[in-house]
Order: C-alpha cells, then sequence, then structure tokens
C-alpha cells in the first residue's frame, strides 16, 4: 500500500513468473474531492454517476469534438 505521507519511503515491488507482466502506475497528490464509482466510471457524485450512465446507454458519454470547430 502506498501512502499520501511524503516522510515515508516507498517501494513497488512487481514480479511475474511465467508469463510477462504489464501494468500502471499512477500517483497524484488528492485533491480533496468526493469520489463516486461503479464499474468503469468515477465521478465526483452519484448524481454525476446517474447522468454519466445515461449519456453511456445514448452514446453520448465522452464525445470528443473536432478540432477548429
Amino acid at each position: 500500500m502506498l501512502s499520501n505521507e511524503p516522510s515515508k519511503e516507498e517501494a513497488v515491488t512487481i514480479a511475474a513468473e511465467a508469463e510477462p507482466v504489464r501494468f500502471l502506475l499512477i500517483s497524484g497528490k488528492p485533491i480533496g474531492e468526493p469520489i463516486a464509482w461503479y464499474g468503469p466510471i468515477v465521478m465526483n457524485t452519484q448524481e454525476e454517476l446517474r447522468v454519466a450512465f445515461e449519456e453511456l446507454e445514448r452514446n453520448t458519454f465522452i464525445k470528443h469534438r473536432k478540432v477548429g470547430r
């Protein structure tokens, strides 16, 4: 487990025996916002999470705009 305490020295060890392994480690400072998480979607509130899943069902969740529009 990694900690947010800067005074602690920490290490992450990954070992694979038979097969190679790939992983992604992301680190950052806490931003002090609430977290609402369900499945693949993370938002700040349950209401935002509900809206996100409605948009996902309508295929309007995360639409990228073309540059210049």
